[in-house]
Order: C-alpha cells, then sequence, then structure tokens
C-alpha cells in the first residue's frame, strides 16, 4: 500500500499561523487580566491560616492613613470591626486617601495581620 503524501498550501500555513497568533494574544491576555479572587478582611481574618504566606488581593476602607507615611489600615467593608495594617512601600496611586475603597494587593502574615503590599487600586471592582 502507497503512502500518500500531504501536502500543506501556503494559505493553509498562513492560516494556521494566524489562528496561532491569535491564541497567545488571548492567553497573555487573559493571563494579564486575572487577577484571582477578590477577598474581604474578614474572610482573610476569619480564616488567617489558609493565606498565610500567600498573595491574596483584599477589598477593604483605608483607614488611619497619615500622607506621609506609608502604612495604613484596611477595614472590611460590611464589619467594621475586621481590620488589616497595610505596608506599601511603593508610589500610591492618585485619589487615595483615607474612607476610600480599595483593593490591596500583597502578602498576608498572619502573626501580625499585616499585608506587604505591592499594588492598590482605588475602587470597588466586582467580585464576580
Amino acid at each position: 500500500m502507497e503512502k500518500k503524501e500531504i501536502r500543506i498550501s501556503d494559505k493553509q500555513i498562513k492560516i494556521i499561523a494566524v489562528i496561532i497568533i491569535l491564541i497567545i494574544v488571548f492567553i497573555v491576555l487573559f493571563w494579564g487580566m486575572a487577577p484571582g479572587k477578590i477577598y474581604d478582611v474578614s474572610e482573610i481574618i476569619s480564616e488567617s491560616e489558609n493565606f498565610d504566606g500567600r498573595n491574596v488581593n483584599v477589598s477593604g476602607i483605608v483607614n488611619d492613613w497619615i500622607s506621609t507615611s506609608n502604612n495604613f489600615t484596611l477595614v472590611d467593608s460590611f464589619k467594621e470591626n475586621f481590620s488589616i495594617h497595610i505596608v506599601h512601600t511603593r508610589g500610591f496611586p492618585g485619589g487615595f486617601s483615607n474612607n476610600e475603597t480599595v483593593v490591596v494587593t500583597g502578602i498576608y502574615f498572619s502573626d501580625t495581620e499585616k499585608i506587604e503590599s505591592q499594588s492598590i487600586q482605588i475602587g470597588c471592582p466586582s467580585k464576580y
């Protein structure tokens, strides 16, 4: 039995290349846009052992911030008795102030109930 030789035309090669490039672009875009789940402060505090040493996204309200300081407290939006101390070593976004709703991304340390923040986003993004 003779094997048939499969020939791929230049047009087919170009179509395959475009499809592969589009797939790569979508993967890169999706990867960059998926920050992970955003937790409330109360969720982090209540289950602190699950988050210890992990990078987390936490939503809350800025409290106790002084413009000359890199430290502030993040208070739960619904349960005001829950709060986490934030240490942010980078620049603050424009419009950052006390009583502002923000999402802090950083590493959580349960022993001190502290987050070493890498980024701050102002506003209340959807959790869904």
